[in-house]
């Protein structure tokens, strides 16, 4: 099962969706925005992705926090601020058979088709 986390105006979401269809991979998408995402997935990103490797520092969202919130987003236990602050997370957020990759540049696709051999 192969599901893009991410929103529906994210360009590279958009290039990532493009890309699955045209290589027929069949795939779920998740509008971090119309669905309701839980604490214990973002836990689990923080756990197999790495927070610094999740966050998005140079996005808009991230430059639009104040100093005390990016603070708590970078220490242990900010699950809570992370899912206030969605789209401070890079995107799209890639599961494919409970692996993880992040963004979606020619690196990743490359991962996508080692993994989907």
């Amino acid at each position: 099962m192969t599901t893009l986390y991410g929103i529906s105006n994210c360009d590279k979401c958009r290039k990532a969706k493009k890309w699955f269809n045209e290589n027929r991979i069949i795939f779920d998408f998740f509008d971090f925005r119309k669905n309701e995402l839980t604490h214990a997935k973002i836990e689990i990103w923080i756990d197999r992705i790495g927070l610094d490797n999740l966050i998005n520092r140079r996005g808009t969202t991230w430059r639009n926090l104040s100093d005390e919130l990016r603070d708590q987003i970078t220490q242990p236990k900010n699950v809570d601020v992370l899912h206030q602050f969605l789209t401070v997370m890079k995107r799209p957020i890639i599961e494919i058979d409970n692996h993880f990759l992040v963004g979606f540049d020619a690196s990743v696709i490359k991962q996508i088709q080692i993994m989907k051999m």
